[in-house]
């Protein structure tokens, strides 16, 4: 997959937010499961679970989560919760994997085994939380705009209007890409931007990562870029005759927005300041730093 966008740029994309982190109670019956495909659902699967998503399930039952064969965990005994990352088929059917690479490829060499059960049904809650941030590739161009509201302070007394500009500062924007719907790596393709939409539960909401200089090509370690808390709130398709397929996704700020420079976001910097990319988001590392 290309990552477009020249020499300098680019966009990175966590799926889901850190907080608030949305949890969605389900079932899984024993019906559910099917183990000759290695594929189990449950009802709110298919409208909110995209290929790729790193999802957390837990169950307050004493068998504890059934479904899954004991190989599943480190400990080798069925456990109350996992996490892993799915990839979903048409109809909602996952199957778990324990990295992102062999989840979108479904490279079933590497999958969680499922287990059958038996009744009652199995109650969970799920929740996408995904730590790592990742490039989505062939991304043509983005716009961002970012504004702060003038608040009026105008008094009946007053003869001239006055405005106190500290007011809040919200942001919006545009990201244009080719179609694709291939992974290479770790990098998320253009596909995914227009199916967040399509998350009916858990929402669109995603954290964006949009670079002004490229991190990857930068010997230096320092990078500017926009870090933001988003919601995609409008997807477009464009087929033309005599063009490739493009995509154009409009998107909102849903908190905070900042403007970085400094160390890329993925990475650490160890003493002779060659970096380490991290797998854990920063929230799970404690450091001690020296500005």
């Amino acid at each position: 997959m290309t990552v477009f966008l020249g020499g300098n740029g680019a966009v990175r994309l966590r799926r889901g937010l850190r907080s608030p982190l949305i949890s969605i109670t389900d079932e899984i019956s024993p019906n559910d499961i099917n183990t000759s495909l290695n594929r189990l659902s449950f009802d709110s699967s298919a409208d909110n679970l995209l290929t790729g998503d790193r999802i957390e399930i837990t169950t307050t039952d004493a068998r504890g989560l059934i479904c899954f064969s004991p190989s599943s965990w480190s400990s080798g005994a069925v456990e109350s919760s996992i996490s892993a990352y799915v990839n979903v088929n048409a109809v909602g059917g996952l199957r778990f994997f324990s990295s992102f690479e062999p989840a979108v490829n479904n490279d079933r060499s590497q999958e969680y085994t499922l287990a059958s059960f038996s009744d009652p049904a199995l109650a969970i809650a799920f929740s996408v939380r995904d730590a790592k941030d990742n490039s989505v590739g062939d991304i043509t161009s983005y716009t961002l705009n970012t504004e702060r509201e003038a608040i009026d302070v105008t008094a009946l007394s007053d003869k001239f209007k006055r405005q106190y500009s500290a007011g809040i500062i919200s942001g919006s924007g545009t990201i244009d890409c080719v179609f694709n719907y291939t992974n290479v790596g770790d990098r998320e393709n253009s596909l995914l931007l227009i199916q967040l939409i399509q998350r009916v539960d858990i929402g669109s909401e995603v954290e964006l990562f949009l670079y002004l200089t490229d991190k990857d090509l930068d010997i230096n370690l320092t990078t500017v870029f926009y870090r933001m808390e988003a919601m995609i709130t409008r997807s477009g398709v464009t087929v033309g005759t005599d063009d490739v397929i493009r995509c154009t996704v409009d998107f909102v700020t849903v908190g905070e927005i900042q403007l970085l420079v400094g160390a890329p976001a993925s990475y650490i910097l160890t003493e002779d300041d060659d970096r380490v990319i991290i797998e854990q988001s920063l929230d799970y590392l404690l450091q001690e730093t020296d500005d």
